[in-house]
């Protein structure tokens, strides 16, 4: 008797960048620029003659997705439009994670994993986007008063 090989499911992490205006496009660009190609990298844009909603697009996003790809939606703003629109999702959908406080450090981190991002890394992912957010003024100037400092 021939032994059946288990089917092993392939996951891919879906990613959803959502935001007002062209950001999430840029965004997306950004991602394009650094890494190449990004299938998995979704955008949705609201704008002030928008025939779809945002949430309509995440919907029509979420039903093309394999039920197994895990899904991250990121946003611009909490607390702000896009944001709490799409918070409605999380009752339909258990695969969606949301995750506001988009940047290009937090996009590109979580469009390279390849596999289900566990809380942890996710955490981490989040630390290290807000890490780079810097007054570079006060960084140079620190780092000219040590200099300094050391003479």
């Amino acid at each position: 008797m021939v032994k059946q090989r288990e089917r092993k499911v392939m996951r891919m992490n879906q990613i959803i960048l959502a935001s007002h205006g062209g950001l999430a496009a840029g965004m997306r660009s950004t991602l394009e620029l650094i890494v190449g190609e990004v299938p998995h990298v979704h955008v949705l844009s609201a704008t002030r003659d928008e025939t779809e909603s945002v949430l309509e697009g995440a919907r029509r996003l979420l039903e093309s997705f394999a039920p197994e790809d895990p899904v991250y939606i990121l946003t611009d703003l909490l607390n702000g439009s896009v944001n709490n629109t799409l918070l409605a999702l999380l009752t339909e959908c258990p695969q969606v994670q949301i995750v506001c406080g988009m940047n290009a450090c937090l996009a590109l981190n979580m469009a390279a994993e390849d596999g289900p991002i566990s809380s942890e890394l996710l955490e981490a992912f989040i630390r290290q986007a807000q890490e780079q957010i810097a007054d570079c003024n006060k960084l140079l100037q620190n780092a000219a008063e040590n200099e300094e400092d050391d003479l």
